[in-house]
């Protein structure tokens, strides 16, 4: 059920009702079979995953009411194409050649959809990439003298599909925080992409109106002053060490060095600025200054309050703990972690910056250039900061 929960929260929701449509299909696609020959695995199997992506391109712009109209017809026509594909996969004849033709080029235009911002890397985008990666892999195997390019061409694919989808989630996020100095509000597919493409970070999707309320940006404005004054007493890291916060493990330096109160994590208060889990310092050269805060959930997978709507979002992160290279890493954009390492998922944060970011004062990150200059302009000496 987790992985479940996962995978729906990773959907776009515009996407639901071509997953939905997908979903029903899936289900009922492998009973259906020939009755005229014997059914072979290849094309049962061929029927399903071009059936499938086919149901879900021709119902994408069933959620794409305000989308671009040449996105559209393209989603249309794909479909249309897999689905003359899956209906030759059910006759047993002449669609091995088409899909191995077919999905390159599919790929291709999703690819470069998603990296020029028009389309959100979801994981039923990722689902949907696979079943066709899946389908192409299949298709070249059973044509003659193919088999050792089919397998290659597969791995290949997934692999390089993955990379592009994972990077461009990566510049599309760093590129939303860096185009505004007020806090970033997510709606559509301007914030979303690493959340949906679950590559490391998990932006908890926000359902509520894009804009918020009168209300909710006087809660979000009190909240940053409130901490903003709250946190007045950490003026360097020596501050934080007497208050029972702790430098993270090897890290005594950096722009973003993130200092933790483990008395704080378990005291059952949640948003409160006088004991916030973390403070964020930026240190270098025995000098530094305070950054921001960040509030921290007890426990995994428990909401945080959010007085601000969609300014004041929270998110956990996706992480995978390997013994062999020892290291914590980030998960792939297919949800998952490398051969011989663990994943799991640590519980919801929010940052509130009470240095004036550029990004934002609820922004998920800092740039580290502007976390060096700020330190060089307004940084302290203190005893503990390495020199």
């Amino acid at each position: 059920m987790g992985a479940l929960r996962t995978f729906v929260t990773g959907i776009a929701p515009e996407h639901l009702p071509a997953f939905l449509v997908g979903l029903l299909v899936a289900v009922g696609l492998p009973f259906l079979r020939p009755a005229d020959r014997p059914p072979f695995v290849a094309d049962r199997w061929a029927v399903t995953l071009l059936g499938v992506a086919a149901a879900v391109h021709v119902a994408l712009p069933l959620g794409h009411h305000h989308g671009s109209y040449l996105l559209q017809a393209g989603f249309l026509l794909d479909g249309l194409a897999y689905a003359l594909l899956a209906y030759f996969a059910y006759l047993g004849r002449g669609w091995r050649v088409g899909t191995a033709l077919v999905v390159p080029a599919t790929l291709v235009g999703y690819l470069v959809v998603v990296v020029r911002g028009g389309e959100d890397p979801d994981q039923l985008g990722i689902a949907i990439a696979l079943m066709e990666i899946a389908a192409a892999g299949i298709a070249l195997r059973g044509l003659p003298g193919w088999r050792i390019v089919g397998n290659i061409a597969t791995a290949t694919l997934v692999g390089v599909f993955g990379a592009i989808v994972w990077i461009g989630s990566f510049a599309a996020h760093t590129a939303a925080d860096a185009s505004s100095g007020a806090p970033a509000v997510a709606s559509g597919h301007d914030h979303e992409h690493l959340g949906r493409a679950q590559a490391g970070v998990i932006m908890r999707p926000w359902t509520g109106p894009a804009n918020p309320t009168a209300a909710q940006a006087k809660a979000a404005a009190d909240l940053w002053t409130t901490t903003r004054r709250a946190m007045a007493r950490y003026a360097t890291v020596d501050d934080a060490l007497t208050a029972g916060y702790a430098w993270p493990l090897g890290k005594h330096s950096g722009p973003d060095v993130h200092m933790e109160n483990k008395a704080y994590r378990a005291d059952g208060r949640q948003l409160d600025p006088d004991r916030p889990e973390m403070l964020v310092f930026s240190v270098a050269n025995g000098r530094s200054v305070l950054l921001g805060v960040v509030f921290v959930m007890e426990r995994a997978g428990e909401p945080g309050p959010d007085p601000g709507g969609p300014l004041t979002r929270w998110h956990a992160h996706n992480l995978c703990v390997s013994l062999y290279p020892p290291g914590i890493g980030i998960v792939t954009p297919y949800g998952g972690c490398p051969a011989l390492s663990l994943s799991g998922t640590i519980p919801e944060m929010m940052h509130v910056w009470v240095a004036p970011n550029p990004a934002g004062p609820f922004s998920d990150s800092v740039d580290p250039a502007w976390s060096r200059a700020y330190l060089a302009e307004h940084g302290a000496a203190a005893r503990n900061a390495e020199s």
